[in-house]
Order: structure tokens, then sequence, then C-alpha cells
């Protein structure tokens, strides 16, 4: 049982205004805090660097993986998670404006510490579905307790944290329905948390390492799905 649960907002800046974006979640970070509470937030845009579209990753077809502008995590205790839509909906009327539209994807669902969590100026902030010739528990069950003992010794020690949402169905319907953006049937949000972008690419940077996690992921997870960026973390 996980003793976590997360919130996570991923959308693309209004107008394609990536700079106004960041501005507007700074000024905005303060009620964001007000709205949550005594949860723990996290606010993050894409970081933008050109060598972050330098870097090799083998075998990932990450050109072709849709990206994201901006992510807001909300991270509550697992007996608040009934909390979640009502707080989803508070926090509407803050980054709904923000937002490009039709752009907005809220998931819920329990989190797990892969690794345990310090804190880091940059996080992947990463959704995806599972494989559709796999069931939700098969996956769950690979992600967790497989796919993590592949991933963790290849990037290394710079690696900070490494959480994982295995996105609960019911409970994303409601965030949604309560944020009033479309439910997104995503089985994972994963984030990942590096110290800086030279961290991050340092961990990334062998390749008959990265080629060992994507050759697990195959079978398991729809690559096609994926929705990304290397956040910077703001506010």
């Amino acid at each position: 049982m996980a003793d976590q649960w997360r919130l996570a907002f991923m959308f693309d800046a209004a107008g394609g205004d990536h700079a106004g974006l960041e501005a507007a979640l700074v000024r905005q970070a303060d009620a964001i805090r007000r709205v949550a509470g005594a949860a723990d937030i996290r606010l993050g845009v894409a970081d933008r660097h050109p060598d972050l579209t330098s870097a090799t990753q083998t075998d990932y077809a990450v050109d072709q993986w849709r990206t994201v502008d901006a992510a807001v995590e909300i991270t509550v205790g697992a007996a608040r998670a009934a909390d979640l839509p009502a707080l989803a909906a508070a926090l509407s009327e803050i980054l709904a404006p923000l937002a490009a539209s039709g752009s907005v994807e809220v998931m819920s669902g329990p989190m797990f510490s892969m690794v345990p969590v310090r804190d880091g100026g940059v996080f992947l902030s990463l959704a995806f579905k599972r494989d559709p010739a796999i069931s939700s528990a098969q996956f769950r069950s690979w992600w967790h307790d497989r796919h993590s003992g592949v991933a963790i010794p290849v990037l290394g020690p710079g690696l900070l944290a490494y959480d994982q949402v295995h996105c609960d169905a019911a409970a994303t319907g409601a965030v949604a329905r309560g944020f009033g953006a479309a439910p997104v049937a995503y089985d994972a949000y994963d984030n990942l948390t590096w110290a800086d972008r030279q961290g991050y690419l340092a961990s990334i940077s062998d390749p008959a390492g990265m080629a060992r996690i994507f050759a697990d992921e195959i079978g398991n997870i729809d690559d096609g799905t994926r929705r990304h960026a290397l956040m910077r973390r703001i506010g």
C-alpha cells in the first residue's frame, strides 16, 4: 500500500508563450500553495536547452513523443486521496487560464518512491499507457517490481528521486471531471529527479545501459502514448 497519492497536471502554454507561462506560474505559486494547504507541491516548466535535443538515447524515439510545456504536482497522504477531485476543481481557476485549450491532462494515483527522495532542480515528467497486450495488474507488477531494478542502477547515484504514480482510472476520471478536462487513461505518471540538467545528461549517458532499459520496456509500455519533458523546477 502506498502512503502517498499524487495529483498531476500536464499542459502546454497558451499561445505557445513559454516565457509568459513560466512567469505566470511563478506569480501563482503562492495561490497554488494556499489552495493545496498542507500538501507538497512542485511546479516545473520544460527545459528547452539545446543540449537536451542533441543527447543520444539509444533506441528511444524521443522525437516522436508528445512534449509538454509545464507540470504541476500535488502530493498528499493517502488518507487525503478522496479530497483530490475538489482540489483539482479549485486549481482549475488558477491553471486553466494559463493553458492552451485542450492541452490539460490530469491524473491521480498512489505514489511509490523507488529512490529515497532528495530535492533537485530538474525533474522528468513522463506519462504513458501500458502495452495493450498486458493487463493493468501485469503492468503495475512489472513497473514496480522489475523495471525499477533495471533502471535505477543504469541511472546511477545522480538520480535523486524516482517516483512511480500508478494512475487509478476512477480517481483520474474524478480529478479530470473536477478540473473540467477530458480524462486520459494513462497507466503511469513517472517522475525522476536530478540536481540539474548536467546531472540528468550524465545519468543517461551510457548507451548500453539505456539499451537495457529500453529492452525491458518492450511489451510493457505503449511507446507512442508517451508525453514528456525535462522540467526546470520553479516557484
